[in-house]
């Protein structure tokens, strides 16, 4: 998911759902840029889809996404955006606010029908994904709110009333359990084994309902745990760090690192990791 931050200026924080919606929404967050600043972006992959709603911005607001070709990305003023698979970069101008929904991994596959895999390393504008007047509906009503805790409110409310009478994902259910347990440590042909689901179909529901294939969710997850792990363990080694999150070896991890972050662990300094650890946590 696209956010942004400029080294610790972005104020961020986030917010529990209603707990009918836990399993379609990890949390709902908030993004603030104070007024006169410009903000770098980078936004790593993290294995969730999300909106982004613009509830403030000044005349001289802009956010500028782009993906790895250097094509706009995130950019609109509220926005649905897929799966990502590499590191989205750009900046951002003046005083904005976005409130953001952290879907679960098939979150916006069971509350939408959508097929997640139309929007991977894509972002759409939010108005086309939900419908002109729905859109539009839900964002004012959203700017007009008097508080935090009403916008909250109608998040719910707007996405309560999406849930599914049926469900038909408790195939793919078992098998993120098996993915998020080995913490992106388990191969696919295990994945297979155990959920008892054949590769080809495996891939097939992993692509429309998640937006990716398993093995690359596999491998966003052990880089997730990875950055959570040294999060936690600030003064570990890469030689511990690299065992202890089911790389081969260094020389392996630094790649997910570079294809990540655009950078290698021994540069981490140079971007935010309050902010990379807000995002990956989810």
């Amino acid at each position: 998911m696209y956010l942004f931050t400029n080294y610790r200026m972005i104020q961020y924080s986030f917010f529990p759902t209603d707990p009918r919606l836990s399993e379609y929404i990890f949390s709902y967050g908030l993004m603030e840029l104070p007024a006169g600043a410009t903000a770098p972006l980078i936004s790593p992959p993290n294995g969730l889809t999300g909106f982004l709603i613009r509830v403030k911005c000044d005349k001289d607001g802009v956010v500028v996404g782009k993906d790895f070709k250097g094509n706009p990305i995130a950019h609109q003023p509220s926005y649905a955006i897929g799966q990502t698979t590499y590191p989205i970069t750009g900046h951002a101008v003046g005083q904005l606010t976005f409130l953001v929904v952290f879907f679960q991994p098939m979150g916006m596959y069971q509350l939408f029908g959508y097929n997640t895999d139309a929007i991977t390393n894509k972002s759409v504008d939010l108005l086309d994904f939900l419908g002109q007047k729905i859109g539009e509906r839900l964002i004012a009503e959203l700017v007009l709110a008097d508080d935090r805790e009403q916008q909250l409110e109608i998040l719910n409310s707007f996405f309560l009333n999406r849930i599914p009478i049926e469900d038909n994902c408790g195939d793919l259910k078992k098998v993120l359990v098996l993915i998020h347990e080995s913490q992106g440590g388990i191969s696919i042909i295990k994945i297979a084994d155990s959920s008892g689901i054949n590769r080809r179909t495996l891939e097939r529901h992993f692509h429309k309902r998640v937006g990716i294939s398993p093995k690359v969710y596999v491998q966003i997850i052990r880089f997730k745990n990875a950055m959570n792990y040294l999060q936690a363990n600030p003064n570990i080694t890469w030689t511990e760090l690299t065992y202890n999150n089911g790389f081969f070896d260094q020389a392996h991890m630094i790649r997910y690192f570079k294809e990540y972050l655009k950078v290698s662990p021994n540069n981490l300094v140079k971007i935010d990791l309050d902010f990379i650890n807000y995002l990956l946590k989810h």
